[in-house]
């Protein structure tokens, strides 16, 4: 509890010190409209956010990633829980412990608001029912009460991420070679059906929608597309060291040699439902590394069954020399330290870096600069509201008129920061591949009439020619406009403003 309430009071720091990142603003979105599924995911991170910001009435930084700062303190305790069950106290205090020091833990899912953050609650929860269940062979009420809740718990973790679909083909696979008698059980069965059941709604969106979801996702991991690119997995293998933590990672591979091995101080069923549900998930986002590029978060629930085995090891190990028992073991004191250094640094960077890690030329400045995400949106509103009450007074723009953008990033961060606090409305143009979810927040937005006129603003960052992608829809293009944001003392982002006059309809 103490461990969960240090890491809480950090996560609240870090929600409240920093912007939303594109990504989160971008899920912010999905709270305005809420549905049954979304273009890129399914619904719950949107659900989440509209209950942690009580309704978007307190629509902030912080309460849009609480969600993901309870659900991380649920999670460790759930890491508690299984570690205990799996082991004693101390390897459920260890499993917290490793999870907590990890940059995908702490950070990734437990602070900035992700389908993962929600996922990660319904996947250690999963996990806990499922070494119950494999400990267990016969077929008593109380075992398939715990089968059922298993489909349950399953079924509202697809709702969050499609991942962890994983969770049940762990199952499955752990069935077919180790217990088939269960097969022959109807709980098992009327299980999966709970899961299918709950996940229809997303299936039912998506055939509304011609599969949109799908076909987003599928061009994504699609191999046959693309050749071999070594490049891409070895960023892939590097983002999994970096976010598992680079001093917990190989004791990660140890454990799992020394489970192979049977080496360490756990049950075989439960070593093998560990694996089953970990390595899996793992294994076919490595092979697809080797095509497209994947992101290395993706893997991040499938590295909670490896944790586990992880503090196993570091349980049977603790009087070697390396981990001798004392309240926090030199690695995981290590990993904790290079932890905070790289919340630190980052947090850092993201405020006080002078100027931008990304490209200097003028007209790009700050491209592929991932610190930009979450710097310098709030004081976007106050120059283009400046710039927009002058041109409205001399009449050069009509008053009402929409901002307009290309592509769902930069759109949600104009929309969440600049748009929606002047009462003005974001309309994305744009093909469904580019701007996503707004091709359905559109419908919800003002209609673009003949005669109209719309704001168009561009960070450098995300630059493209707004006179030649919007001259066939505008009658006349103006400017750009130019404001110069700067970061302890040097530029570091340029945004251009257009203003674009008489809409001619198609």
């Amino acid at each position: 509890m103490l461990l969960i309430g240090i890491a809480t009071l950090v996560r609240c720091i870090i929600a409240c010190s920093i912007e939303l990142g594109n990504d989160e603003v971008y899920y912010r979105m999905y709270a305005q409209d809420l549905q049954w599924n979304y273009f890129d995911h399914p619904p719950i991170v949107g659900w989440l956010i509209r209950l942690s910001t009580v309704n978007l009435l307190l629509d902030n930084e912080f309460f849009i990633r609480l969600g993901a700062i309870v659900s991380a303190a649920i999670t460790t305790w759930m890491f508690f829980l299984s570690g205990k069950k799996i082991g004693n106290e101390q390897t459920g205090f260890l499993a917290a412990i490793i999870y907590t020091a990890t940059l995908y833990g702490s950070i990734i899912a437990g602070t900035f608001i992700l389908p993962d953050s929600p996922q990660m609650v319904c996947w250690t929860v999963g996990l806990y029912l499922l070494i119950d269940i494999s400990a267990n062979t016969g077929s008593n009420k109380k075992n398939n009460i715990t089968v059922l809740l298993f489909g349950l718990v399953a079924g509202v973790g697809m709702l969050c991420k499609i991942h962890t679909s994983f969770l049940w083909l762990g199952f499955l696979l752990y069935l077919v070679f180790y217990n088939r008698e269960r097969l022959k059980q109807p709980a098992l069965y009327l299980s999966g059906i709970i899961t299918l059941l709950l996940f229809y709604p997303v299936v039912r969106w998506n055939i509304d929608n011609h599969f949109a979801t799908y076909m987003f996702h599928s061009k994504r991991i699609n191999v046959a597309s693309g050749g071999f690119n070594i490049s891409s997995f070895l960023t892939f293998a590097g983002g999994q060291v970096f976010y598992c933590n680079a001093v917990i990672f190989p004791f990660i591979l140890l454990a799992t040699i020394a489970a192979f091995k049977n080496k360490l101080p756990v049950l075989p069923a439960h070593k093998r439902i560990l694996l089953f549900c970990s390595l899996p998930l793992i294994g076919v986002a490595t092979a697809i590394s080797f095509f497209k590029d994947v992101l290395p978060h993706w893997t991040g629930p499938a590295y909670s069954g490896l944790i586990l085995l992880t503090a196993c090891y570091f349980a049977e190990h603790k009087s070697t020399a390396i981990l001798k028992e004392k309240i926090l073991q030199k690695p995981l004191l290590m990993a904790t330290v290079l932890l905070a250094i790289i919340i630190a640094t980052g947090v850092s960077v993201i405020h006080f870096f002078p100027g931008t890690l990304g490209k200097k030329d003028v007209v790009i400045l700050g491209d592929g600069d991932f610190t930009l995400d979450m710097y310098g949106w709030k004081n976007v509103k106050t120059a283009f509201e400046k710039i927009t009450q002058k041109e409205e007074q001399s009449g050069i723009m009509k008053k009402g008129a929409v901002i307009i953008s290309n592509k769902w990033f930069p759109a949600a961060h104009i929309d969440f920061y600049v748009a929606m606090p002047l009462k003005k409305d974001l309309v994305a143009i744009g093909d469904t591949f580019n701007i996503h979810q707004y091709a359905w927040l559109n419908n919800k937005r003002k209609k673009l009439q003949p005669g109209d006129d719309a704001w168009c603003i561009v960070p450098s960052e995300n630059y493209f020619d707004v006179k030649k992608m919007y001259a066939p829809l505008f009658k006349t293009v103006l400017g750009p406009g130019i404001v110069q944001q700067k970061r302890n003392g040097k530029i570091c982002r340029v945004l251009y403003i257009y203003e674009l006059k008489n809409y001619l309809a198609k």
